[in-house]
């Protein structure tokens, strides 16, 4: 697991969950943030939802990148039958990627590189077609059903 980044942390941590807890609020999805190692926002419903940042996404999402990573750690979240969201917002946080807890499946899992773990760090590989693009801005309609 790659060390832990306080920089990275105070940068993207409360912009990433400022987005998508407004957009909850506006689908009338009231929530709460924790800070207890577990998922990034509570609801007041059934389902968790944990918020990331992926800095190298800035606009449209790159049709090269066929699969969204959500790190292997977290399936810690879904243990004994959580249900969540998993979004991975782009970097302005006017857009995310979302993938409903029920689409990590062990067949997604593979260790990848990247600059935080060159020797690779494992991770569900969710192919691009099982996600939801959700517009975080502008009062846009979106199709995630919550």
């Amino acid at each position: 697991m790659p060390a832990f980044s306080r920089e990275a942390y105070e940068i993207y941590d409360k912009k990433a969950k400022t987005a998508v807890r407004a957009y909850l609020d506006s689908k009338r999805v009231y929530t709460n943030e924790y800070e207890d190692y577990g998922p990034d926002i509570i609801a007041f419903h059934e389902y968790f939802h944990e918020v990331e940042i992926k800095a190298a996404w800035k606009d449209e999402w790159p049709e090269h990148w066929g699969t969204l990573h959500i790190p292997a750690r977290k399936k810690k979240y879904i243990e004994e039958g959580r249900k969540g969201f998993f979004w991975v917002l782009n970097d302005p946080c006017t857009k995310a990627k979302v993938v409903k807890s029920d689409d990590l499946n062990d067949e997604y899992l593979e260790v990848v590189s990247n600059v935080r773990m060159p020797k690779g760090e494992h991770f569900f590989s969710i192919p691009i077609e099982l996600t939801t693009e959700v517009v975080l801005k502008n009062g846009r309609a979106s199709s995630l059903e919550i």
